[in-house]
């Protein structure tokens, strides 16, 4: 019960502050706005035909999820910070309450907080892509999708908790925000087609989570208009699913989906477990 009402009191607190919650959101925004504006066009012919256009929305909104999986938690985890800051989680020291579960309360609200606004955004562009093809993703593809977002916000959310416990006051967690905001386009292989990059950059990005989450939301979210398009060309299919990043490479290797997943959940093991020995070092 106890931590339920931390929990509770975290959430409270996150949604209260409208800024907040508007900037954890900031970096979605601008990716809409920059692929509405300038770089939709460099899809060339496929913004003509329906088909085409299903396969540039999937590719954008599936991106958009990944995205806010990471800024949402991050922006979440500012409270974290705040508490410490201003020494309010003094007062929950002092109350008969372990540390651990303290702390503890943090990152459960951030997976909490970052699904929920993930479920909705995936909503909303699924509502989007109704209105420009009349088409909804299957039943299936949304389950998958829900899933995804549950293990790319429970992996960013320790990601980021570990690095938030290093951060002192709310004007360096500002400044880690807006990093991220600013470098995740590039990181998840947005802004720039992933097949245009040299082989050394290509080989650096699929190693990172980032890459890999957001590969892993384009295989689910573009499968259907995938096959829409390329139909029986499987040559040309598999050229495209590497040059837009749907796929990806490290060095030789293919990472496919169950590595992807394990990948994930490795990646989620290693930040829980650092995680873990910060809460000691907060203990001492």
């Amino acid at each position: 019960m106890m931590i339920q009402a931390l929990i509770k009191r975290h959430l409270k607190i996150f949604l209260r502050d409208r800024w907040a919650v508007f900037f954890s959101f900031l970096s979605v925004i601008i990716i809409l706005v920059l692929f509405t504006v300038f770089f939709r066009n460099a899809f060339g012919d496929l913004t003509e035909t329906t088909e085409g256009t299903y396969l540039i929305n999937g590719w954008i909104f599936s991106g958009v999820l990944m995205v806010a999986t990471v800024t949402v938690p991050l922006g979440f985890l500012g409270i974290m910070v705040t508490d410490r800051e201003t020494n309010a989680i003094n007062d929950f020291y002092v109350a008969p309450i372990g540390r651990s579960t303290i702390v503890i309360s943090y990152l459960i609200a951030a997976i909490i907080i970052g699904s929920v606004l993930g479920f909705i955004n995936l909503i909303v562009g699924q509502l989007y892509i109704f209105l420009m093809v009349q088409t909804f993703l299957p039943l299936m593809t949304n389950i998958l999708l829900i899933l995804l977002i549950i293990l790319s916000t429970t992996l960013f959310s320790s990601l980021f908790f570990y690095v938030v416990t290093f951060i002192k006051t709310s004007n360096s967690h500002g400044t880690l925000s807006t990093l991220v905001g600013t470098l995740i386009g590039f990181l998840a292989g947005l802004y720039v087609v992933v097949g245009n990059l040299p082989n050394i950059t290509r080989y650096i990005m699929g190693l990172l989570p980032t890459l890999q989450l957001a590969s892993l939301f384009r295989l689910v979210y573009m499968d259907e208009a995938m096959d829409l398009i390329f139909q029986d060309n499987v040559d040309i299919r598999e050229t495209q699913t590497f040059l837009l990043g749907i796929r990806i490479e490290v060095g030789s290797f293919e990472l496919t989906e169950p590595f992807l997943v394990l990948f994930s959940l490795l990646w989620i093991g290693l930040f829980v477990t650092l995680s873990i020995m910060r809460l000691k070092a907060f203990k001492k």
